[in-house]
């Protein structure tokens, strides 16, 4: 019985660690890429993701920034260093270019790294438990009507996202789709998000990663704090003034 009871412990203790390394991520809505205030500037940059170098070695993502936020070949904070990854089997330099106003933009957009069908598992730590996190990630092969039967869904914790467009637009040329996810960083600093691809009847599934973005937002006060505090402010002001003139 005491064996019995240990065990349950031992797989339960597991259980909660496992669960405490992947915190739920809320999820919006995806987004098709448009222009460079797609890129967030909200809260603390925390560390970005770039598919690296050209096959000849010479062009890097670190050299294009795209409204103010470099994508670091490689990655940068979290992203430097990853604890864990699978499914990052290759990389492809020639996606179709989404055609935003911004030159940077698009070229960041036209490289990715991909799987051989399989999910893509990404898994980085760093962060400062209790603190709450933006997470940004892009998707983007608009190159023809084939290629946009392909869509991913991310999975954060217990939460799936909407499915991500490869592509949008007339004959699957249009550009892709990026999506914003928010959570709180439990007690190990860590997060994991699966990407879960899907294809279509002329093509196969492939998980991609184009961009990523992390960014820490705990100090960013929400939209209705803000306007509660306006509020405030008016009526306060409007109770100084009326003492004034009774004075």
């Amino acid at each position: 019985m005491k064996t019995i009871i240990l065990c349950a412990f031992v797989a339960g203790a597991f259980a909660l660690v496992a669960s405490a390394q992947n915190p739920n991520i809320t999820w919006g809505t995806p987004t098709t890429i448009s222009g460079t205030s797609d890129v967030s500037t909200t809260g603390t940059f925390v560390g970005s993701w770039g598919p690296g170098d050209d096959w000849g070695g010479t062009l890097r993502s670190d050299y294009y920034p795209v409204n103010g936020v470099t994508f670091a070949a490689y990655g940068s904070g979290p992203f430097g260093s990853w604890v864990s990854t699978s499914g990052l089997d290759d990389r492809y330099g020639s996606y179709a270019n989404p055609n935003t106003a911004d030159a940077n933009y698009n070229y960041v957009l036209q490289t990715a790294i991909y799987s051989y069908g399989e999910p893509i598992s990404l898994t980085w730590g760093g962060m400062t438990p209790g603190d709450t996190y933006q997470l940004e990630f892009w998707v983007n092969d608009g190159r023809n009507s084939v290629t946009a039967e392909r869509s991913e869904t991310l999975t954060g914790g217990a939460n799936a996202s909407a499915a991500l467009a490869f592509g949008t637009g007339p004959n699957g040329t249009g550009p892709g789709q990026f999506i914003l996810g928010t959570f709180v960083a439990d007690n190990t600093g860590q997060e994991t998000i699966t990407l879960n691809p899907s294809g279509g009847a002329d093509i196969g599934a492939s998980a991609q990663v184009n961009l990523l973005q992390l960014r820490d937002i705990t100090s960013v006060p929400e939209p209705s704090t803000i306007g509660l505090f306006a509020a405030g402010m008016v009526m306060l002001l409007g109770v100084v003034r009326r003492k004034n003139v009774s004075a």
